[in-house]
């Protein structure tokens, strides 16, 4: 996480601005008020744009800004669409941001929305949910809203696309920086990371000219056949593709990688998807959903139909525990030794950055200034950025607003208490409690507390009589796991929660059942001779 230098107090200059528009004395019955962001010096992204602003205020609704000089909007921007810029937001129903409101900002008894990353327990922050529940804040989650309201229904606010767009620039950018180290020159050097343009146009716009660069002169011969290999088919994925696919290119099978002629004019493209990863350990026809429920029956194989014929591997798939990785350490070993230790794999864009996930070897998140670092044993590129949609802070803006502005209008009234299943189902607190939904949060909180104290989750701490347990069932709202942790601690030993996957039980309004999904918790334990 980096932290903003950024000056954050507003200039004298701004006061006119200010009251420009409607009074910060009279409160609208409609009214959404705009954070200023402050998580990030690179967070330029905002959930409204203002063309959104000037459609709120057209439907009748005042909108007031934190004024900012950090924004890819600027003031003038939206005091021009008729918004209040002023620091007091205190007139507002709904306030919204993109990323996490510091806790002093916060302002009682009101509605906020942005991405928490409250829902798993994530230890940073629960200071920020302990504010938004003593403040008595109604708390919803962008990442919550879905279809319907349905705990694992389809988003329908998101970033997804620009990650993929945003990570397949760096992706070119590592790529043509790791060649001239190498001593290759090529036309992928000529393509910077996305916060280098102006706008998405002219990104795609020098991508387009590296490919004629590649069409015309080719690459270097030994480079060829230059592959490019995306993991899963989601919006990220999709995105990244999306710009790869202004190369000249042919899309492949992965069947057809070993094969390929090395034609030096083109890239080609493959999408793999579970099928190309893994294998049954019997040798029997894989099925998506007998992996899904089984994975442990299966074993990894990428890293031997797949990765020696990749040159660049954009990562944009979801991976937890259960599931063998992509790429290890010593896969990656395995396939430098084969390769005579100059393996084919040049770089890894790993969109996903998912630190020690399905790519072992991705140890670090990397920054937008500083998007690559070399993995020591191969000297192979990593490029690990998790705010990837904040380098087109335009579009990425453009794309949220137009989702999230009709809930908004909803949002704006005062009264506004009986909402739409979508923002029904994504409020995780209010009225100083968590949702019924989300009340797994505080005991997934304790057992992560309670786990703080013992270090065996680490590589170095592993010791002989330690392993790890995965339990699946209803463990939150039966107690089942608080049990069985309590019975290691009687017997003297330790434990440290490695994964937590919880899928909460609760009532369907409408049909008045019970949803029957069981969580899973990976736990490792150690019986030492404390």
């Amino acid at each position: 996480m980096i932290r903003s230098l950024l000056h954050k107090s507003t200039a004298p200059s701004r006061v006119a601005l200010q009251h420009r528009h409607l009074s910060s004395s009279h409160q609208h019955a409609k009214c959404v008020g705009v954070v200023r962001e402050v998580y990030n010096k690179w967070e330029r992204r905002a959930p409204v744009t203002p063309a959104h602003v000037h459609e709120l205020v057209q439907a009748g609704i005042e909108v007031r800004v934190q004024p900012s000089t950090q924004r890819i909007f600027t003031d003038d921007q939206y005091v021009s669409a008729g918004a209040n810029v002023t620091d007091d937001l205190s007139p507002a129903n709904v306030i919204v941001g993109v990323k996490q409101v510091p806790i002093a900002n916060l302002l009682p008894n009101k509605t906020y929305m942005f991405f928490s990353h409250t829902i798993k327990a994530q230890p940073e922050n629960m200071k920020l949910l302990d504010a938004i529940l003593a403040k008595r804040i109604r708390m919803i989650d962008y990442e919550c809203i879905t279809q319907g309201g349905q705990r694992n229904g389809q988003r329908l606010i998101a970033f997804g696309g620009y990650a993929g767009r945003a990570g397949m620039l760096a992706g070119f950018r590592g790529l043509g920086e790791r060649l001239i180290n190498k001593g290759y020159s090529s036309p992928f050097v000529n393509i910077g990371s996305a916060y280098m343009y102006p706008d998405l146009t002219r990104a795609k716009d020098a991508v387009v000219a590296a490919g004629k660069l590649i069409q015309q002169n080719g690459l270097p011969a030994d480079l060829a056949p230059m592959t490019v290999v995306f993991t899963g088919n989601g919006n990220v994925s999709k995105g990244a593709q999306e710009m790869f696919k202004l190369l000249p290119h042919k899309m492949v099978d992965p069947s057809e990688l070993p094969h390929l002629p090395p034609n030096r004019h083109l890239v080609y493209g493959c999408v793999v998807n579970e099928r190309h990863m893994v294998r049954h350990t019997d040798k029997a026809e894989f099925t998506k959903s007998d992996y899904y429920k089984h994975p442990e029956q299966y074993e990894p194989v990428f890293h031997q139909t797949i990765a020696p014929y990749t040159s660049l591997l954009v990562n944009c798939m979801y991976w937890d525990d259960r599931y063998p990785r992509l790429l290890t350490k010593d896969q990656m070993d395995e396939l430098a030794r084969h390769a005579g230790g100059n393996p084919k794999l040049q770089g890894v864009a790993d969109i996903s950055c998912d630190l020690g996930g399905s790519v072992e070897f991705l140890d670090r998140s990397t920054t937008i200034e500083d998007p690559f670092y070399l993995y020591d044993i191969q000297s192979l590129m990593m490029m690990g950025v998790d705010i990837l949609p904040s380098e087109l802070p335009t579009e990425s803006s453009t794309h949220f607003g137009n989702h999230l502005v009709g809930f908004l209008k909803t949002l704006s009234a005062a009264d506004a208490a009986n909402l739409p299943a979508e923002l029904e189902g994504a409020v995780i607190a209010k009225e100083g409690k968590l949702a019924p939904k989300f009340e797994y949060i505080q005991p997934m909180r304790q057992e992560r507390e309670r786990s703080k104290g013992y270090q065996y989750a680490t590589e170095a701490a592993a010791i002989a009589g330690s392993t790890c347990v995965q339990f699946e069932g209803h463990m939150f709202d039966s107690g089942l796991l608080d049990n069985v942790l309590n019975l290691v601690e009687s017997h003297n030993g330790g434990f440290a929660v490695i994964e937590c996957q919880v899928r909460p039980n609760f009532n369907d309004a409408d049909s008045q059942t019970t949803s029957a999904r069981v969580s899973r918790v990976i736990v490792q334990i150690s019986m030492d001779t404390r």
